[in-house]
């Protein structure tokens, strides 16, 4: 599963050009060589650096991208300490398959006045940077770039955030969500290209058989049931549930899961609807596709793999996520109320009142209305974040950042939240959230994050709105 990126790996490149037919520093190379560690200090305190010290040659180039690959780096960061000629760095951000950003930076503050050759051979790396970054953009080379002092706490910040977007670019593309059943009939924004995802995106969708889900399900032991059954009575309120509907949703959340588990699936798109008529199953399965998001894994209802994407990338900033739509409004308190049919992350909820499990009011099956969650999303700030496919091959991440208002949950037997805009009246963000082509689901996560998810856009080359 996609984990919060914490510490991202990079590569550090760091050049500097001392001794050739006309350049006479080679005595500076200990000096040099030992300023490294001023430029590893700095990234290390929000990364794992992998740094194969001070490129002067085309040839030690060469080695530092094997040695990066070897790595298995998410990014590698290029800086100067002197002028050195583009074609050396090249040798390598040529050839590297991982996002590069360019560190415009140096270890003095300024020159003082009594700076002398040695001084400006150690800090003056903004004297050949612009060629590099010339040799990159002619030969098509994306990168991304921050300049600040080696210690800018603001720089490192942003520093940071493009190193975190460039890990989790790398990681969506290793990641299975799996699709069981299908999209919901006639809906438009769920209707997508799984393979542009996956070129464009990262995520592979893998079709689930439903056959393997209801064999699962019905192998699944009465004590395994039961050991379900307690977990839930021991964390929320059960007292309204028919003994026997209980059992059989505790039955399909273990089969569910187990089949998850067993292929290692990153995310669900559940078609939820799908064994409602199969006796080895017979209800939706909202409890189960609540408790696998609790275990950080995305589900998603109604077979949405774009949601499902929206998720992940949440998870990996803000560890947790939650799968949403927009129900309705409050325009007494320029608020809306976001939820969906009884599918969210329970550690999302607010501690009061008590999570209650409770007969869904949604999707009859053949036994009945299956165990399903009942809450409000604590309060706080949030994002709201959609995936969607546009016209033409475009991609696009709409964020919108808010606030989770304090709510008395409603009896719809629904995790749900109630959503003020974090800038906006609620009427001008809707409007601005539908000109922006979201769909009707959404992921949300805590934290304003809009700013980390514009550069992650930037990093996957899709366009970006914020919606505030």
């Amino acid at each position: 599963m996609l984990k919060r990126v914490d510490k991202p790996k990079v590569g550090l490149l760091i050049c500097a050009l001392l001794e050739d037919e006309w350049n006479k520093t080679g005595y500076l190379r200990p000096a040099a060589q030992a300023s490294v560690k001023t430029f590893t200090d700095a990234l290390s305190s929000f990364a794992e650096v992998v740094c194969p010290g001070l490129v002067e040659t085309e040839e030690q180039a060469a080695q530092a991208d094997l040695a990066f690959k070897q790595a298995g780096v998410e990014a590698v960061i290029f800086t100067e300490i002197a002028y050195i000629q583009s074609l050396i760095p090249m040798r390598c951000l040529k050839q590297t398959q991982v996002p590069i950003i360019v560190w415009n930076t140096q270890a003095a503050r300024f020159w003082p006045e009594t700076a002398d050759w040695d001084f400006v051979m150690l800090n003056s790396g903004l004297a050949g940077l612009p060629e590099t970054t010339h040799a990159l953009t002619r030969s098509g080379r994306k990168f991304h770039i921050v300049t600040g002092h080696v210690d800018d706490k603001a720089a490192l910040a942003r520093l940071r955030r493009y190193c975190v977007a460039a890990a989790i670019a790398q990681r969506l593309r290793w990641t299975t969500i799996g699709m069981v059943g299908h999209p919901y009939q006639y809906m438009a924004d769920l209707m997508v290209d799984t393979y542009a995802l996956r070129d464009k995106i990262g995520p592979t969708v893998k079709p689930i058989e439903l056959e393997d889900i209801a064999v699962a399900t019905a192998a699944v032991t009465d004590d395994e049931a039961q050991a379900l059954m307690a977990e839930a009575k021991a964390a929320w309120r059960t007292d309204e549930l028919d003994e026997f509907i209980f059992k059989q949703s505790a039955r399909c959340a273990a089969g569910l899961e187990k089949v998850v588990l067993g292929r290692n699936l990153d995310a669900v798109a559940h078609f939820d609807q799908a064994l409602m008529a199969d006796p080895r199953c017979g209800l939706c399965p909202s409890w189960g596709t609540s408790r696998l998001m609790g275990m950080g894994i995305p589900v998603t209802a109604e077979g949405d793999v774009n949601t499902c994407t929206a998720m992940l990338i949440l998870n990996a900033l803000a560890e947790r996520s939650s799968f949403v739509e927009n129900y309705g409004f409050d325009f007494d308190q320029g608020a809306a109320y976001v939820a969906h049919d009884s599918m969210g992350d329970p550690f999302l909820a607010a501690p009061e009142p008590r999570v209650a499990l409770r007969h869904s009011v949604y999707y009859r099956g053949i036994y009945g209305m299956g165990a399903a969650l009942e809450y409000a999303y604590k309060p706080g700030p949030v994002t709201m974040l959609a995936l969607v496919q546009l016209d033409q091959g475009r991609w696009r991440l709409v964020a919108g950042e808010g606030e989770s208002l304090p709510l008395k949950p409603r009896p719809t037997v629904a995790p749900q939240m109630l959503f003020r805009a974090a800038q906006s009246t609620i009427e001008a963000f809707y409007d601005a959230w539908c000109l922006a082509g979201s769909g009707h689901h959404c992921a949300f996560g805590y934290g304003h994050l809009g700013e980390d998810l514009r550069v992650l856009a930037e990093m996957l080359g899709i366009e970006f709105e914020l919606v505030r």
